[in-house]
């Protein structure tokens, strides 16, 4: 129950709504600050949840990135023997993978975030007739950090993918293919 006060909230005000109340221990008095606090506390909790849950999420795909580029360069041995051959160069192996690296994270972030933004309106879509002044407001600053970042941990996990497309020989890819 929310009930508005003229003034200040005090003690003794306080003391009168319990007594109003029953004293129940159950019931708590709290002015608009203490409610707002513990809304924000809520709202918080929710958001680390959320955030945790983000950084599974990036871990995951630089595995999953990894993985992918490891297996890429273990089934195209013999086209990275072929290009090493003709005249490229290990940094031009190296700087190939790390490009193959950069258009799957770019995409896959892309992907996340238009899904992300999506469900993001949709809820707000939902909740907008329930909760009055909401406006979904978009962190800019926020979303073009997440894409660099993905792009960094995307060319980080190429690491050792593109170490090891590099240090292929042209004659060992050609006979073990």
């Amino acid at each position: 129950m929310l009930l508005r006060t003229d003034g200040p909230p005090t003690a003794a005000l306080e003391n009168r709504l319990r007594t109003a109340v029953g004293n129940n221990p159950l019931l708590t008095v709290q002015n608009r600050d203490q409610l707002v606090r513990e809304a924000a506390g809520t709202m918080g909790d929710l958001l680390d949840v959320m955030y945790g849950m983000l950084g599974i999420g990036v871990v995951i795909s630089a595995l999953g990135i990894v993985n992918t580029l490891a297996m890429s360069v273990a089934e195209r041995t013999r086209e990275i023997g072929a290009l090493r051959a003709l005249g490229m160069d290990r940094a031009g192996v190296r700087r190939m993978i790390r490009l193959e690296a950069l258009t799957v994270t770019g995409f896959g972030t892309l992907l996340g975030l238009a899904g992300g933004l999506f469900a993001a309106w949709a809820v707000g879509s939902l909740a907008n007739g329930a909760i009055d002044q909401y406006t979904l407001v978009l962190p800019w600053g926020t979303l073009l950090l997440v894409c660099l970042l993905s792009l960094a941990i995307g060319v980080l996990a190429a690491a050792v993918p593109a170490r090891r497309a590099a240090a292929l020989s042209p004659l060992e890819a050609a006979a073990n293919a």
